[in-house]
């Protein structure tokens, strides 16, 4: 009798591709898709799939190619491996001027009035909580909060007790 897959048999099999994937984006700068298709022996739904999930996390950027061929390669948004110690001004100064909006580390510390190492810093931390993600547009950083930490705030303040007093008709 057939069982199928659950939710966390899918989850863990991605985990597995997403390393296979990162031992080999470690091995060279750039690969082409179908390249590391064969290199990690997956299929090519599977290797996608691994991607768009590494890509999502900012551990992996898709670098230009020639023509349609896709090419990928290992993502450094220069953030510090840092422990998660709990959130300094900065960082929580950082994560409210994310709420909503996707900025680059530098404009980020023209509008926050930080230096850019201070907002990287914070970033670092931010980071290390899981709390960002990061997408790369040429050379350009673009950072943002994930969408778990977004939805969670919103839901934090609507589940705030409102000091209005109900009207009765």
């Amino acid at each position: 009798m057939f069982n199928p897959p659950t939710l966390e048999d899918l989850q863990e099999t991605r985990r597995a591709n997403e390393k296979l994937v990162l031992r080999a984006l470690e091995s060279k700068p750039e690969w082409v898709e179908t390249e590391l298709a064969k290199t990690t022996s997956l299929a090519l739904s599977h290797l996608r799939a691994a991607l768009a999930s590494l890509l999502d996390q900012g551990r992996v950027r898709r670098l230009p190619g020639t023509g349609t061929r896709a090419v990928y390669g290992l993502a450094d948004p220069g953030l510090a491996d840092v422990p998660a110690t709990p959130l300094t001004t900065d960082a929580k100064k950082v994560r409210d001027y994310l709420e909503g909006r996707a900025d680059s580390a530098l404009y980020m510390s023209e509008q926050l009035r930080m230096t850019r190492e201070d907002v990287m810093v914070a970033l670092s931390l931010l980071n290390a909580h899981g709390m960002i993600t990061c997408t790369f547009v040429g050379s350009l950083v673009i950072f943002r909060l994930k969408e778990t930490q977004a939805l969670g705030q919103e839901q934090v303040a609507a589940e705030k007790p409102t000091t209005r007093k109900k009207q009765v008709a």
